[in-house]
C-alpha cells in the first residue's frame, strides 16, 4: 500500500460516481417489481444517499484532522467504536464478494460460459490486491482516464435504443403500493448509495474538506440520474414482460445496438468499460477495509496485511453464493437488512454522538 497522499474533491467525486455506476443497473430487480414507478424508488433513494452523506460529512467537519476510524473510536469509546467498526468490516467483506461474485456470473452468462468461476475470481482479487497496493492516488488518476471513456460509450450508445422505444414506459404511474416503493428504495440504496460510509473513510484524505458535501452530492445525483436513463431504455425497448426474465436486462438492451459488421457486439466493448469501474469498486471497498482492519490491529506496517486481505476475500467469495438462486436470494432478503446497521443506522448515531459531544464541551 502506498503512502497516504491526498486527493482533490474533484477526483473523490469523480471516484464516488464510477464507483456507484460499476454495479448500478446491472440486475435492475426494482424495475421488474415497481416497473412503470421505479423512477419513485431511484428519487427517494437519490434523497436517502443525499442524506446519509450529510450525516458523514457533519462528523467529518467537527473532527477534520482525522480518520473516520479514529473519529468513531473518539466519540463512541475505544471498545464501541472497535465492536461498530468490526460490524463494517462483515458488511464489507460480504457486499464485496457479492460484486465479485455478480461480475463473475455476469461474465460467465454473457461471454465465458465454460470457464470455472474460481478461476474469475482469482483473477479479479489479484488486480484488486494490486490496486490497493498501488494506493489511492493511483487509481483516483485511472478513474479519471476511464470515467470519460464509459460515459462517451454511454451516450454513443443511449441515441440507438431510443428508436425501440415505441411509449412512455413511466406512464401509468401510481400503479405501486407505498411499501414497495420503499421496500425497492432499500434495495436501490443497498446495492448502489451504500457504500456512501465506505467512502466516510475516505474523506480524511481529500485536500479541501469543505467542498466535499457539494461536489459529492452532485456525484450522487448524477448517478440516480443515469440510474433513471438505463431504467427508462431498459423498460421502453425490452418491455415488462421480457426484462421480468432478462438476468441482466442493460446488457440485453445494449444488444439492440448494432453498426453493421464490425460494431456489431458493442456490448462488448461497453462491458469492458464497465468491467473496469466494477474492478475499481472492489479495489476501494478492498482498501477501505484493509485500513480499517490495520487500525482495529494496530498494525502500522500494512503492506504485508494488502495480501492476507486478499486472500482473505478470494476465500470468501469462492464460499459465497456459489448458486445463482442463492446470490440473488441473499440480495433481496437478507442483504437490504443486514446493511442497515452499518450503512444508516451507524452515520445516525455517530451523527447523534458527535453532537451531544460538541455541545457539552461549549460554554455555557
Amino acid at each position: 500500500m502506498a503512502g497516504l497522499e491526498k486527493i482533490s474533491h474533484i477526483q473523490f467525486s469523480f471516484l464516488l460516481f464510477g464507483f456507484i455506476s460499476g454495479f448500478e443497473g446491472l440486475f435492475l430487480s426494482e424495475a421488474k417489481v415497481l416497473k412503470q414507478d421505479v423512477w419513485m424508488a431511484n428519487v427517494l433513494n437519490i434523497c436517502i444517499g443525499i442524506g446519509v452523506l450529510s450525516l458523514i460529512y457533519y462528523v467529518h467537519r467537527q473532527y477534520p484532522q482525522i480518520s473516520l476510524v479514529e473519529i468513531c473510536n473518539k466519540v463512541l469509546g475505544k471498545w464501541v467504536g472497535k465492536s461498530i467498526l468490526c460490524i463494517y468490516l462483515l458488511y464489507n467483506l460480504e457486499s464485496t464478494s457479492g460484486g465479485l461474485r455478480a461480475m463473475t456470473m455476469s461474465y460467465r452468462t454473457i461471454m465465458l460460459p465454460n470457464t470455472n468461476a474460481n478461476v474469475l475470481i482469482f483473477t479479479c482479487v489479484i488486480c484488486s490486491t494490486y490496486g490497493v497496493y498501488i494506493g489511492l492516488g493511483t487509481l483516483v488518476r485511472m478513474n479519471m482516464v476511464i470515467l470519460p471513456f464509459f460515459l462517451i460509450g454511454f451516450l454513443f450508445t443511449c441515441p440507438f435504443v431510443f428508436p425501440e422505444i415505441q411509449t412512455n414506459p413511466f406512464l401509468p404511474p401510481f400503479q405501486s403500493n407505498l411499501s414497495e416503493v420503499i421496500a425497492q428504495s432499500m434495495s436501490i440504496f443497498t446495492f448502489n448509495f451504500s457504500q456512501v460510509i465506505t467512502f466516510g473513510f475516505l474523506m480524511s484524505r481529500v485536500e479541501r474538506p469543505r467542498k466535499i458535501f457539494l461536489s459529492s452530492m452532485i456525484a450522487i445525483i448524477m448517478s440516480g440520474i443515469y440510474m433513471l436513463i438505463i431504467t427508462y431504455l431498459c423498460l421502453g425497448s425490452l418491455g415488462f414482460n421480457y426484462i421480468s426474465t432478462s438476468m441482466f436486462p442493460f446488457f440485453s438492451t445494449i444488444q439492440l445496438v448494432k453498426f453493421g459488421e464490425y460494431l456489431e457486439r458493442i456490448e462488448v466493448m461497453n462491458i469492458g468499460l464497465w468491467t473496469v469501474l466494477t474492478l475499481l469498486s472492489v479495489i476501494v471497498t478492498q482498501y477501505v477495509f484493509t485500513l480499517v482492519l490495520a487500525n482495529i490491529l494496530n498494525i502500522k506496517k500494512k503492506k504485508p496485511l494488502v495480501f492476507v486481505v486478499g486472500l482473505l476475500f478470494f476465500a470468501h467469495t469462492c464460499r459465497s453464493y456459489i448458486r445463482t438462486a442463492d446470490h440473488f436470494t441473499y440480495g433481496a432478503k437478507i442483504f437490504t437488512i443486514s446493511s442497515l446497521f452499518p450503512c444508516i443506522i451507524f452515520p445516525i448515531l455517530l451523527a447523534v454522538f458527535t453532537m451531544i459531544r460538541t455541545r457539552s464541551k461549549k460554554p455555557i
